[in-house]
């Protein structure tokens, strides 16, 4: 196949990609209007048994440490004057950005009342872990708005503000830290009221503390993941040099979250812990799949220069993340002899809806900002640029006219 059907066939599937993307965005925007219209009643599968479903346990519990990787690497880059990592630091903030907003989108459908959302505001319940997770996610979302502005400024050029911004990076990286370290971990207070309710295999009262720490090594590993498909689809840098000192850094949360995870079954968790094949098997293939075989890969010295292995490890680690919160949110709570729940067609297109619309704006941003611009060598990814012009080629001249 010469170079140029090459290119325009990756041109094509690069507009098919957007193209279905548009079209999940589409249908999950319908779907919301569905149940704007008919309520939460007729258009989902939520009952008394199981009021929290697909919408909480993955739109918020899993979304939110999903986008912890903006407050990880700005405490890392900026906080630790880890300088070299700086190109991954706006990647990160898109993301958290992105995935911050889509979570508040997420609450408001979850709402019976989304009109009366701003009653928090006003009404303040000090005693609610929700009351507090709320009022950190809006001023997390805040936060990250105003580091957003960074590629915005300077897009259009306005210089005044942007100074304004530089000069208070570290204060936002610190204050992200700190609201993000408060509601990560209430994200697990959430279940230590479902005391009767929520198997023992994950039932303890370090829920907060296992919530942070998975939070932290999910944020790193998301940059992981994040830079390596850019770097393949997206036709950016390839950061794997940058990414060694992510690999050096996650073992060690991820053994510190082990040791914390077994010391709770061990001594805290009273009752039965492996009564049900089910449920072992499901906390199991967390444990095992998500935490202890990615520690393995990525204490491996070779993993720190092979952009493969540091891209399988990271996949493994946020697969344990989205299986951990599903069973802490929702398998782990459901009882002998229970009905068991299964999300309605309009949550699941929701949810397709919000994960689409995701990736569909972190790709359009990055196209039309400069997110990446600390790489100034970098190309437009849509004419990939091993399909330049090579001087000589006669390959190369049909090339560039195609």
């Amino acid at each position: 196949m010469t170079a140029a059907k090459i290119i325009i066939n990756e041109i094509k599937g690069y507009h098919r990609f957007l193209q279905a993307m548009i079209v999940l965005v589409g249908l999950g925007v319908l779907a919301s209007a569905v149940r704007f219209i008919f309520g939460l009643g007729a258009t989902t599968h939520l009952n008394d048994t199981y009021p929290w479903g697909l919408w909480i346990s993955f739109d918020v519990v899993t979304a939110v440490p999903l986008a912890a990787g903006a407050f990880t690497i700005g405490v890392v880059a900026h906080v630790f004057h880890i300088k070299k990592l700086e190109p991954l630091v706006r990647p990160a903030i898109i993301t958290g950005f992105l995935g911050y907003s889509l979570v508040c989108i997420g609450l408001l459908l979850d709402l019976g009342q989304p009109q009366r959302g701003w009653h928090t505001l006003v009404y303040w319940n000090l005693h609610s872990p929700m009351f507090e997770v709320s009022m950190c996610v809006m001023a997390y979302t805040t936060v990250l708005t105003l580091e957003f502005l960074h590629p915005v400024c300077e897009r259009f050029g306005w210089h005044v503000p942007l100074r304004l911004l530089r000069n208070l990076e570290v204060p936002f990286a610190v204050l992200a830290a700190s609201i993000s370290s408060l509601h990560q971990s209430s994200l697990g207070t959430f279940f230590l009221i479902a005391v009767d309710k929520l198997h023992n295999l994950w039932y303890n009262p370090l829920l907060p503390l296992l919530f942070i720490l998975s939070a932290i090594f999910t944020g790193l590993s998301i940059i992981i993941f994040e830079a390596t498909l850019v770097h393949r689809y997206l036709r950016q840098p390839d950061e794997t040099e940058l990414l060694q000192t992510l690999t050096k850094i996650i073992p060690w949360f991820l053994g510190l979250y082990l040791v914390v995870k077994l010391y709770a079954l061990a001594y805290l968790s009273h009752g039965p812990r492996f009564d049900r094949p089910g449920l072992t098997a499901l906390f199991l293939l967390e444990m095992v799949g998500g935490v202890v075989v990615p520690m393995v890969i990525f204490s491996l010295k070779r993993t720190r220069t092979d952009s493969s292995l540091q891209l399988r490890a990271a996949t493994l680690v946020l697969a344990g993340l989205i299986l951990n919160r599903f069973n802490v949110s929702m398998f782990g709570m459901i009882q002998k002899n229970q009905e068991i729940y299964f999300p309605s067609v309009i949550e699941s297109l929701v949810t397709l809806g919000i994960i689409a619309a995701h990736i569909l704006f972190f790709v359009l941003i990055s196209k039309y900002f400069p997110v990446f611009e600390h790489h100034p060598e970098t190309v437009d990814y849509a004419i990939p640029d091993r399909f330049h012009k090579i001087e000589g080629s006669e390959e190369g001249d049909k090339t560039v006219k195609a």
